[in-house]
């Protein structure tokens, strides 16, 4: 057997832990008072990799091979610093601007580099994140349907208050607005996430399966959608049901010619839910849709991001907008700060941060992962389709434990891996 070399352990271990890195960085901070806990552990393994990594080069006596992927990377990151540095950001801009513009970046080169120097089969990646994973969905539903949300309050977290910042604990839930309705928010800090994950998670799953129109997958998949669907996260739901159509759409031969009963029944299943939907949230459904003052405060951040950009179309330099600003200005915890700052969309932040050169780099980035991956893996293009889409209306990429994640499983269907592809066994020395 292979001998596994560190960097293969330590890879393993941040996927087991990321599931439970919310609860795990809410309890070390405010049950054992270790200041910043959930800002430094999976950033303290992520620099072990990269010199873990680097040790591996040194050892074998090797140069890293780069493609565009690699330059594009380079320059977005080479731009920002330049940005930074001609603007005198002081030290603490830059720690978030890494930690939140292009961590996950970062994770995606040095797993790409990790490559030559595998020494255990990838589907071991995929079968521990499956069981850590769906491990912590148990464990969030029995939370939520059995302990309820105040058993969070053990772990540190605090009891939802309407007028909760981020300079507080994580809130222990989230209501919707104007309703009675607690949002399923998982063991995470925010109920998009959760969404997130299941989006990630769900397409995952589907990779590491052959058939994938199984009764019992559509029945796990319709259970990790209702999941999704007590989120009552808009953005995810424009996310799955974009998912769902480019499924159908890439598919559409082949699933009626084969899975013409299957395909019936999503469409049954889907109908049902719908129906589901509006017969036990009627009430509700207006305030569950159209969230007035969230929708309002939507439109009205869009104007001030138009406005911002048009003043200063090059750039507005770090921490001018998205999640960063929190840390960079915690004077400003109020909510007509958090309009100008929170244009509640990835894309539009990295518009009025650092200008159109920089938003350009970023779209090429995009552009060129998911040209591979539609190659070599169209469940992931797919899932990556999904997840932009969240984009446009979010900033989920801020939270940084699962867009990690994230990158880590692109890099894995990026390309076709040989001789370690992620059904094969190890090959032996």
């Amino acid at each position: 057997m292979l001998k596994k070399n560190l960097f293969s352990y330590l890879i393993q271990f941040l996927i087991i832990i990321l599931p439970f890195y919310v609860i795990l960085a809410v309890w070390f901070t405010t049950q054992l008072w270790i200041a910043n806990a959930g800002i430094y552990i999976k950033e303290l393994i992520i620099v072990l990799l990269f010199f873990s990594l680097l040790y591996e080069f040194i050892k074998n006596k090797k140069l890293p091979k780069f493609e565009i992927i690699d330059y594009l990377i380079f320059s977005y990151i080479a731009y920002g610093v330049w940005i930074t540095i001609s603007n005198w950001l002081w030290i603490n801009s830059i720690i978030y601007w890494w930690r939140y513009d292009f961590i996950f970046f970062i994770v995606f080169l040095i797993i790409k580099h990790w490559k030559q120097f595998i020494q255990f089969p990838l589907n071991k990646l995929i079968k521990t994140f499956i069981i850590s994973w769906i491990f912590s969905i148990f464990i969030s539903i029995f939370i939520k349907f059995r302990l309820w949300e105040d058993f969070l309050l053990m772990f540190g977290f605090t009891e939802y208050q309407s007028n909760w910042t981020y300079s507080w604990s994580i809130p222990n839930y989230h209501w919707l607005e104007n309703s009675w309705i607690k949002r399923f928010q998982w063991i995470f800090d925010w109920p998009n996430q959760m969404a997130f994950f299941i989006i990630l998670y769900a397409s995952v799953f589907l990779q590491s399966i052959k058939k994938k129109f199984e009764y019992h997958i559509i029945l796990f998949l319709a259970i990790l959608f209702s999941l999704v669907i007590i989120t009552y996260s808009r953005s995810a739901l424009l996310g799955i049901f974009s998912w769902i159509w480019l499924v159908v759409l890439l598919n559409i031969k082949y699933i009626y010619k084969k899975y013409k009963k299957v395909f019936l029944a999503w469409i049954i299943i889907l109908s049902i839910s719908i129906a589901w939907i509006f017969v036990w949230f009627n009430e509700n459904l207006h305030n569950i849709i159209l969230r007035s003052s969230s929708t309002t405060g939507h439109f009205d951040r869009m104007e001030i991001w138009y406005n911002r950009f048009i003043t200063k179309p090059m750039w507005s330099w770090l921490a001018e907008a998205g999640p960063a600003y929190r840390n960079i200005y915690p004077d400003k915890q109020n909510k007509d700060a958090e309009k100008y700052y929170i244009p509640e969309s990835w894309f539009i932040q990295q518009l009025i941060e650092w200008g159109f050169i920089y938003f350009s780099i970023f779209l090429l980035i995009f552009i060129n992962i998911l040209f591979n991956l539609y190659k070599n893996s169209k469940t992931l293009f797919i899932w990556l389709i999904a997840i932009l889409v969240m984009n446009v209306f979010l900033h989920i990429f801020e939270a940084t434990y699962l867009s990690i994640l994230l990158f880590i499983f692109v890099w894995l269907f990026y390309k076709k891996i040989s001789p370690y592809s992620l059904r094969s066994s190890p090959h032996r020395q």
